[in-house]
């Protein structure tokens, strides 16, 4: 048997760990109601949820929305009463993490949504307890693509050097999150990307279309 060489993985929450995209979509629609304007079609949305509630606001509204204001903060309202009820893991995740809790490596979430929101949802997809660390958006104060939410992973973790964790995310930041933290980076394009990004400029290590590609990476290396 090859020796472990793999110390953990670190993942994204939306767009590469969970599909949210109808949930967000959903808790727009409803808000766009509350205003009297025209509902927004899922597939405007969905390329956009990696960028969080105030990149999806930008898109929809013309005039400047902040963020605590008060849209914004009854989206969050309606988004959390609706949180986890079509969630799901994308398909042949599942098998990836299970694969990785039986080689005995570390697998955690790290992400920029804040854990009023991260927690729960990871509750009632059964992962809460699975994960062996879970850096939110507000757990240090920096988000990414600064290194720092990864490297309180690692410290979590007490993973004393880099050079054998991963992270995969569905974004440039999160390559260049993983980049500035010195770990490898796994791209993956079935996420939210927008119509006008090209993850292959990312430069991340490796990159892919499904999750379970993800196996290939790591049987390759333990």
């Amino acid at each position: 048997m090859k020796e472990n060489t793999i110390d953990s993985i670190l993942l994204d929450l939306d767009g590469t760990l969970v599909d949210t995209a109808s949930e967000m979509h959903l808790a727009l629609n409803i808000l766009l109601s509350e205003e009297a304007m025209e509902p927004q079609p899922y597939e405007t949305i969905r390329p956009l949820v990696s960028n969080g509630v105030m990149g999806i606001f930008n898109i929809v509204f013309e005039d400047s929305p902040k963020v605590n204001g008060r849209r914004f903060n009854r989206y969050l309202d309606i988004y959390e009463e609706y949180l986890g009820t079509n969630a799901q893991l994308f398909p042949g995740m599942e098998k990836v993490i299970s694969s990785v809790e039986n080689k005995g490596i570390h697998w955690g979430v790290v992400t920029n949504k804040s854990k009023r929101f991260t927690s729960p949802l990871l509750q009632k997809l059964d992962l809460y307890e699975r994960a062996s660390c879970i850096v939110c958006g507000d757990t240090t104060d920096k988000k990414k693509p600064d290194p720092k939410p990864i490297n309180h992973a690692l410290l979590l973790l007490n993973i004393k050097s880099s050079n054998n964790s991963f992270y995969v995310g569905d974004s440039k930041k999160d390559v260049d999150a993983a980049k500035a933290a010195k770990i490898s980076s796994i791209a993956c394009t079935f996420g939210y990307i927008e119509e006008d990004d090209d993850p292959e400029k990312w430069y991340a290590d490796y990159l892919i279309d499904q999750p379970l590609e993800m196996l290939k990476i790591l049987n390759n290396m333990t």
